[in-house]
């Protein structure tokens, strides 16, 4: 069993390392440079024999597994770390012993202290100068608090993405409350629109009055923009569309609210309502509907 010095000692030994046809504890003992070199990476690194033994370690692996380093040079995972543990560890030597090529893998530790820690474990094949494997180095990173944050960056990812879900179904359900489809006479609808009318709102409102229209066999609707705040080109577009909708399932639409500065909005913006009947009250437009009921389209147009 080597010395606490160090498995490696000697610059000459040093430069010979890549010809050893084999490597034996007495041979790591010239390596003293090398050993230094270890002993200044603040993280655990280790290196194995062929037969999952330790042959060099530094202090940042024995503070993992809690053993001097007289006590784990010659030793293997099996007598410091629990069996499926141990295992694994050697599954994951195997794996670079038998294919030659680098290798990385989470792992779960337990310590000396009893506490389990994630560790990320990278293993780098040591081959001599015909090429064989004759050992490895592994390096560990402790990344025990990087997951937990991590986890819990996701925790609140997911709670962030359940309460937009919320608050979506919320705004969907208050749109349907905000711009309801109520039938006021028989053929007649009104939808009176309240709020800033948005892409989304526009949609759900003519979804909904898209259907009542078909549930209903309704002539007209009446939309009633007064609770509108403004008045842009968007919203001018989604009422024109809402407009052409209602026609092709036979409805007409009667628009009423619109007061002086809502009229100068439509004229600057150009929109085309020359098919959309305008009344200056929900009073009026419900007589225009109501004395239209059952009369032809064209007659309807012609006492516009």
């Amino acid at each position: 069993m080597a010395d606490k010095r160090g498995m490696l000692g000697g610059r000459s030994a040093h430069c010979m390392a890549f010809s050893l046809p084999r490597i034996d504890v007495t041979d790591w003992k010239t390596f003293e440079l090398l050993q230094l070199v270890l002993d200044t990476i603040p993280d655990p690194v280790f290196v194995k024999d062929r037969h999952h033994r330790w042959i060099a370690c530094n202090p940042g692996f024995c503070r993992l597994i809690g053993q001097r380093y007289e006590d784990l040079i010659g030793r293997s995972d099996p007598d410091y770390w629990p069996r499926e543990q141990a295992e694994l560890f050697w599954s994951y030597d195997d794996l670079v012993f038998n294919s030659g090529e680098p290798s990385e893998n989470e792992e779960a530790a337990t310590g000396a202290d009893g506490v389990t820690r994630t560790i990320w474990t990278r293993k780098f094949p040591m081959k001599n100068a015909q090429g064989e494997v004759v050992g490895l180095c592994g390096l560990i990173t402790d990344i025990t608090d990087l997951k937990r944050r991590h986890m819990e960056a996701e925790r609140i990812a997911a709670e962030n993405r359940e309460q937009r879900a919320i608050i979506d179904a919320q705004a969907a359900m208050l749109d349907r409350v905000a711009m309801p489809v109520i039938q006021i006479w028989q053929g007649i609808l009104l939808m009176p629109l309240v709020g800033e009318i948005n892409d989304r709102r526009a949609a759900q409102a003519l979804e909904s009055l898209l259907q009542a229209i078909g549930q209903r066999s309704a002539e007209f609707v009446i939309l009633d923009i007064t609770g509108v705040p403004v008045i842009d080109t968007a919203v001018a577009r989604h009422l024109a569309r809402a407009v052409q909708a209602a026609e092709l399932l036979g409805c007409r639409s009667v628009m009423v609210g619109i007061g002086p500065e809502i009229a100068r909005t439509l004229v600057g913006l150009g929109i085309d309502f020359g098919r959309i009947t305008t009344q200056g009250t929900l009073q009026s437009g419900l007589a225009y509907a109501m004395s239209r009921l059952g009369a032809p389209r064209g007659a309807s147009a012609a006492a516009r």
